[in-house]
């Protein structure tokens, strides 16, 4: 366990931890100003509030708008076409490994783990998941596998990850 200015977060090598801290604005910019030298990527599931945190923090680059003005047609509808299948999935992340690098100080926001010094990972529990799929018509069983090929990816990757709960607001100011 670290301690930082925002109080304790989990920084992890190979395994997801327990203690993790809400993935707030606040606590993804004091991530981002503790660590503006470092090669960050910002990796969730469908659902995580990415695009959000993006618009919110003004900080960082959404992968989905980086990468798809880069692919051809052809490309395009490929990895957008459905139902989505594993191999859909690797050619997703081929173009997109291929095609895009993160800077340092310019945090990228996606679904696939690209070359970093850094993860910040916004982890989501089924629950919630479960109803923001609902409310985006978005399939959750989908959302579940590439969360499960998010997780793997991290414990396969050997690199710092700092862990970010995703939370209802609605739910805690109640």
């Amino acid at each position: 366990m670290n301690k930082s200015n925002y109080g304790e977060f989990a920084i992890i090598n190979n395994g997801l931890e327990e203690n993790m801290l809400e993935a707030s604005i606040d606590n993804l910019l004091t991530i981002f100003n503790e660590n503006s030298n470092r090669r960050i990527c910002v990796l969730g599931t469908t659902c995580t509030g990415k695009t959000t945190l993006i618009k919110e923090s003004n900080i960082g680059l959404d992968m989905d708008e980086e990468i798809f003005p880069l692919l051809t047609k052809e490309e395009t509808d490929y990895v957008c076409s459905t139902p989505w299948t594993e191999e859909i999935g690797r050619k997703m992340d081929e173009l997109v490994r291929t095609k895009l690098a993160i800077r340092p100080g310019t945090p990228m926001f996606g679904t696939v783990l690209l070359d970093c010094d850094l993860i910040v990972y916004l982890h989501i529990n089924d629950e919630l998941l479960l109803e923001r799929t609902n409310l985006r018509n978005a399939d959750f069983i989908n959302a579940k596998n590439m969360q499960k090929k998010i997780e793997e990816e991290i414990k396969n990757s050997g690199l710092d990850t700092i862990i970010l709960e995703v939370i209802d607001r609605k739910k805690v100011m109640r």
